[in-house]
């Protein structure tokens, strides 16, 4: 199995193995796999941090908002730089070379790590990718959708059951941060790849409606929070302009943290602003682990 090995106990942390549909560790702890191939590792009282996760009604706004295609240059981006890491270690080969293994954290609906999967497998590779988050509606979404991903419920916050320096990438696209688990998990010739809103982003759409604000010196604030555990190798930005129907840009409210506080007022207002040029304006930040950290 490609991801054997990968996942933790979140009660004691040692290692879970599979057997007939149910991931067990060695002191016993048992977790059952559900129909849709997710696991659902948050069990009451070990490792909830009080985040909210997206509601069925959020995750299913982002899946059709990003099947348009709307964010597809971000994704593209996403990709080259984790395909151009893999290759420079040699880990997308498919000569029996070990596999790669992919956390994407905060995964939602598994838009960015389904597009991996299929990435490294047309790169004639293969790896463990697994898909890692709190809310389980998005999980469910995304399993069912993503058979090559191993998707897991669980609260980035308190801690993510991967196993110590396993993961050859970390990826977190507009998701929850905690460098300590990243510095945990991610290997010492590793990736973090972390996604964040450029200042300007969606812009004209806050002159329609008020949207939660990004906060000054995102990139920054972000480098100075991963800093002490990581070093800062690399900055790609990205912006360029979407049109969406009326209909999608009420999907794009509904996909974010926005929908908490906008009513169904201010998102019809939103799908009245039909074929607005809206910008989308982002930055990759690529992280490297610290030496002895």
């Amino acid at each position: 199995m490609r991801c054997a090995g990968i996942l933790i106990c979140p009660i004691c942390s040692g290692p879970l193995d599979e057997a007939d549909g149910t991931f067990r560790c060695p002191k016993g702890h048992a977790f059952d796999r559900a129909r849709e191939g997710y696991i659902h590792l948050l069990p009451a009282g070990h490792g909830r941090s009080g985040i909210q996760g997206d509601t069925a009604e959020m995750v299913r706004a982002r899946r059709r908002f990003l099947e348009r295609g709307y964010y597809e240059p971000l994704a593209r981006a996403i990709e080259a730089r984790v395909l151009g890491h893999l290759a420079g270690r040699g880990a997308v080969r498919a000569d029996g070379a070990a596999p790669p293994t992919i956390i994407d954290v905060g995964c939602g609906e598994g838009y960015y790590v389904g597009r991996l999967e299929r990435a490294v497998a047309a790169a004639g590779g293969d790896g463990c990718f697994v898909g890692v988050d709190v809310s389980r509606d998005a999980v469910r979404l995304a399993a069912r959708a993503h058979r090559g991903v191993r998707f897991i419920v669980n609260d980035v916050h308190h801690r993510i059951c991967v196993a110590d320096r396993s993961a050859d990438v970390v990826l977190d696209v507009f998701a929850p941060r905690n460098p300590r688990e990243f510095a945990r998990i991610v290997r010492e010739d590793g990736l973090v790849l972390v996604v964040v809103p450029g200042d300007d982003h969606l812009e004209e759409l806050r002159g329609v409606v008020p949207l939660l604000r990004i906060g000054e010196a995102k990139e920054e604030r972000t480098a100075e929070r991963l800093g002490e555990r990581f070093e800062l190798a690399g900055r790609e930005g990205l912006r360029y302009t979407i049109e969406p129907t009326g209909d999608d840009v009420a999907d794009l409210l509904r996909m974010t943290p926005n929908r908490w506080h906008l009513d169904e007022a201010a998102l019809a207002l939103a799908a009245a602003a039909d074929r607005l040029s809206i910008t989308v304006s982002v930055a990759l930040l690529a992280f490297r682990p610290r030496p002895g950290v």
